[in-house]
């Protein structure tokens, strides 16, 4: 074999040997180091742990909306219902007065006589005049009797008067009656009497 043949085989075969020994070397010192060396390799985060986060906002996402009072819990008011005149309502209305009847009764007002004693001076037979005043209110006619309480038959006169003197009391009596009475619109009487003693 020539010489420099063999001197490039000689040369080709060192490199291969020293190869060899650097690859040798690499496996040999990398494990010591990957025992030795922290590991900087991030744990990944766990299927639970990963799920946590998105879970509770949605648990507090319940929570608000059962707390959040709704439109169905909010109190309704209720407007009072107006009622017109003529529902539920039950009207009672008096009767209205026919046509020409009194909406109150006569009355007397005043009825009095002058002297209130009849004085006969001893004499039962004499006859004393009296003057007689009265008022009265809501009749259409009055009549005037004496010795009765009961003026209905009695001699007619007017609805007021002052010092009517057209009447005498007879002495012959311990006390003399004079009765006015008052005839309402609808036929009603009203009436006074005065008891004048004799004295």
């Amino acid at each position: 074999m020539p010489p420099r043949t063999a001197r490039t085989l000689g040369i080709v075969l060192a490199v291969l040997g020293l190869v060899a020994v650097i690859v040798a070397i690499v496996l040999l010192v990398r494990p010591a180091d990957g025992a030795g060396a922290p590991t900087s390799t991030p744990v990944a985060p766990s299927a639970s742990a990963a799920a946590a986060p998105s879970t509770a906002p949605t648990e507090a996402e319940s929570t608000e909306t059962a707390t959040q009072p709704t439109a169905t819990d909010a109190p309704t008011e209720t407007s009072p219902t107006e009622t017109s005149p003529t529902e539920g309502v039950v009207a009672s209305a008096a009767p209205a007065p026919a046509p020409g009847s009194a909406t109150a009764a006569a009355a007397v007002v005043s009825f009095t006589a002058s002297p209130a004693t009849i004085d006969c001076a001893g004499d039962r037979t004499a006859s004393v005049p009296v003057a007689l005043s009265w008022q009265t209110e809501g009749g259409v006619s009055a009549r005037l009797a004496v010795g009765t309480t009961d003026a209905q038959s009695g001699t007619a006169v007017d609805l007021s008067a002052t010092g009517y003197s057209a009447l005498s009391v007879p002495c012959r009596d311990a006390e003399t009656l004079i009765t006015l009475a008052v005839e309402s619109p609808d036929g009603t009487l009203t009436q006074r009497t005065l008891v004048l003693p004799t004295d």
